[in-house]
């Protein structure tokens, strides 16, 4: 489908069209492309069918693709990465990448690898460079922290924990103890699956500066009471605050619409430019 879609927009074989719905046409476009009872589907009804369902992120993943291939020249990095994502694809037919490309609808490994795979593992890369070029800034602006926590009914009995958590080997005996109610969380940002009312208080725990138990009960949106313990306060985690930003939706979207500016990426077609502005206001002025 990429490929068909490509052909259209790159082949020569639009030019300026007042009556489409898009601002351009292929040849010959009124020309019956299938037809029956009832039925006439043209050239241009086909055309922009393509545009109205696949156009719009097909020319943004091509950019991007484009804008990988000048950003992200280590080979040895894209290799190391491409590895891991076969070994990790291969894993869902018996260990067979060949298997699995064909599953998707390629005809051999080779073809899925350089259509599909080494693409996305550059613009993995590309959103993961700007990560790290813009590292402590996205760390304050999406309220990263690393923190364990344990949920209880009462802030009594929070407020206990606390009390108790004197250091870290202290709090996580008492996270061991109180079980499924306890949990490293790892890195979260302010777009992590949590609690609303924990999630309103992530400005404040980002900003602590020592590890250490937060000396506040945090009452949560259930009425229950979670006891935060921060951890690497300082950010010195930085592979597994990469890897939290790079996993955020709204993260990867601005890395990529940087991108774009960056490159002064423009499209002319009104109704193109509003279907891309619906995928993400980053990606256009």
């Amino acid at each position: 489908m990429k490929k068909l879609i490509m052909l259209l927009l790159c082949g020569s074989l639009l030019y300026g069209c007042s009556s489409s719905s898009y601002s351009v046409q292929v040849s010959d476009a009124q020309d019956s492309l299938m037809s029956g009872s009832q039925l006439d589907i043209t050239k241009q009804d086909y055309f922009e069918y393509l545009l109205d369902n696949y156009g719009a992120q097909e020319i943004v993943t091509t950019i991007l693709d484009n804008i990988a291939d000048k950003e992200i020249t280590d080979q040895e990095e894209i290799d190391k990465l491409v590895q891991q994502r076969e070994d990790e694809y291969a894993e869902y037919a018996d260990g067979d990448l060949e298997k699995y490309a064909q599953n998707l609808g390629y005809e051999s490994k080779e073809d899925y690898l350089n259509e599909s795979l080494i693409p996305e593992v550059k613009q993995e890369l590309l959103r993961q460079k700007y990560i790290e070029e813009h590292l402590d800034d996205l760390i304050a602006e999406y309220q990263v922290c690393s923190m364990k926590k344990i949920v209880v009914e009462k802030e009594s009995e929070a407020l206990e924990i606390i009390e108790k958590s004197t250091d870290e080997k202290a709090f996580d005996q008492l996270l061991e103890d109180y079980g499924s109610d306890g949990e490293d969380a790892g890195v979260v940002t302010k777009n992590s699956s949590l609690d609303d009312n924990l999630k309103d208080k992530l400005s404040d725990l980002n900003k602590v500066e020592k590890d250490g138990v937060y000396s506040q009960a945090i009452k949560l949106s259930d009425d229950n009471y979670a006891v935060v313990y921060l951890y690497d306060t300082a950010h010195k985690n930085t592979d597994g605050i990469v890897s939290a930003l790079a996993s955020d939706g709204e993260v990867q979207e601005k890395a990529e619409g940087a991108y774009l500016k960056k490159y002064h990426f423009e499209v002319h077609d009104d109704l193109l430019k509003t279907e891309i502005k619906e995928i993400s206001d980053n990606y256009l002025e």
